[in-house]
């Protein structure tokens, strides 16, 4: 016979005879020692069953539940540049969110390559959705700390519908900047990518539009005003419904002064870079107007920045292959071999001879001689709306393109034939007027 000894979920049996033997102290004794068994047993349960219900909440959850926790004892604001890099302190984060590094692990993958949608000089970026919301996130190495933290300075405290948004950002390991995903690439992709539609012309002119809007909020809108530095139609994002955003700040420069022309190092990409940058490091809101002329050339022609004539002495920017293009009413014809021959005859020539005489002015050696980004918004506003009757592109915009074009004859006569100089006087409610004369 047994003995049937029954503790909540535990049973043990103990032979009648064997308990007969033993002595009530011998009990007593036993009978404590297995309550001490069943007791350690009951907690190693209670541990095991938290940890397994634990891993039934789903990842989300388990990071919104984290991320309460975390709001609720983190300050409002927090150094983030001093915990990416201590001599980079002084970059407070207000509005953008902290992510923990398992949560982007877990919505990337891992940062699988299937998730890879592209790559940069700082970083690759991943596909992700994170809490109901596409994203893209850029994993970027500890070594470009100073990019990071350029676009946490720009981007948490800058906000505008034609910059691209910042969700949030982490430091583990290696440094993470977190952005709304734009769905429809950027505009190098549309321009020279074997997979997409050919833009249509009114397209680019709206692209041209949203990309200087947002330019011009960075140099005239926001205190400090900011340089991107890296303008280039690989850092244009388009969205599905074809409408631009600027991306990549993280070469962008802080201006003290608005106007004010800075020594910086060189950084940038070839093709797009302004003459008095290139040659000297000067830095002032002009350089990305330069930039964006060039991208007007681009949108004109689908050509690279840099075009490849097939051999290295052949090759040569797209500002120097359009420089071959004289404004003049005649040059149509010559303006016309270099539109980008995907559009057939569906443009309006006239259109695309306003954003051709725009993007020479954009491009000007000189950069006291290239227009602010407000009037390049007001020019290409414009454009994309061109009344019947309108002969005057901008304000004084032709008057400044003449001047530009007749400096240039003007000069290579004087090389020519001597002394001979003229001036051009400009009259707000006139015509201009070209007055020649001979110096003394």
């Amino acid at each position: 016979m047994y003995l049937k000894i029954d503790i909540g979920i535990f049973a043990f049996y103990l032979s009648l005879s064997f308990a007969t033997l033993l002595s009530g102290g011998a009990i007593a004794g036993i009978s404590l020692a297995v309550l001490g068994v069943l007791f350690f047993a009951a907690c190693l349960y209670l541990v095991f069953d938290r940890k397994r219900k634990a891993h039934k909440i789903s990842p989300k959850d388990q990071f919104n539940r984290a991320a309460s926790d975390t709001a609720a004892k983190a300050p409002e604001s927090i150094d983030v540049a001093k915990r990416a890099s201590p001599s980079l302190a002084g970059v407070v984060v207000e509005r953008s969110f902290e992510f923990w590094y398992e949560e982007l692990a877990i919505a990337t993958k891992d940062f699988s390559l299937a998730n890879k949608i592209g790559e940069g000089g700082f970083g690759s970026v991943y596909y992700a959705e994170l809490r109901g919301e596409k994203a893209a996130i850029k994993k970027m190495d500890l070594k470009a700390k100073r990019e990071f933290v350029a676009e946490l300075r720009v981007l948490t405290h800058v906000h505008h519908q034609n910059l691209v948004r910042l969700i949030g950002y982490c430091v583990k390991g290696s440094l993470f900047l977190v952005y709304e995903y734009i769905d429809n690439g950027n505009l190098s992709q549309h321009l020279r990518g074997s997979g997409c539609d050919t833009l249509s012309w009114s397209s680019r002119v709206q692209i041209a539009v949203d990309s200087a809007r947002g330019l011009e909020y960075i140099h005239e809108h926001t205190t400090p005003a900011y340089i991107h530095r890296d303008i280039k139609s690989a850092n244009i994002l388009i969205d599905k419904d074809f409408r631009a955003k600027v991306a990549d700040f993280g070469l962008s420069k802080l201006a003290e002064v608005k106007g004010l022309s800075l020594q910086s190092r060189l950084v940038g990409t070839f093709g797009y870079m302004a003459p008095e940058y290139a040659n000297c490091g000067t830095v002032s809101p002009k350089v990305d107007v330069y930039a964006f002329g060039v991208m007007l050339y681009e949108l004109i022609s689908a050509k690279a920045a840099v075009v490849d004539g097939g051999s290295t002495t052949d090759t040569k920017g797209l500002v120097g292959l359009f420089e071959q293009v004289p404004i003049l009413p005649d040059s149509n014809d010559d303006l016309r071999k270099l539109v980008d021959p995907r559009l057939g005859d569906n443009y309006p020539i006239e259109s695309v001879s306003k954003m051709f005489q725009l993007a020479k002015l954009c491009t000007h050696k000189k950069p006291e001689s290239r227009p602010s980004m407000r009037s390049v918004i007001v020019a290409l506003m414009a454009l994309s709306s061109p009344t019947k009757d309108s002969k005057i592109f901008v304000p004084h915009l032709e008057t400044e393109i003449l001047k530009y074009e007749y400096s240039m004859i003007k000069s290579m006569e004087t090389e020519v034939l001597g002394s001979e100089t003229f001036t051009v006087t400009s009259v707000e409610s006139e015509p201009y007027t070209i007055e020649e004369g001979i110096e003394d």
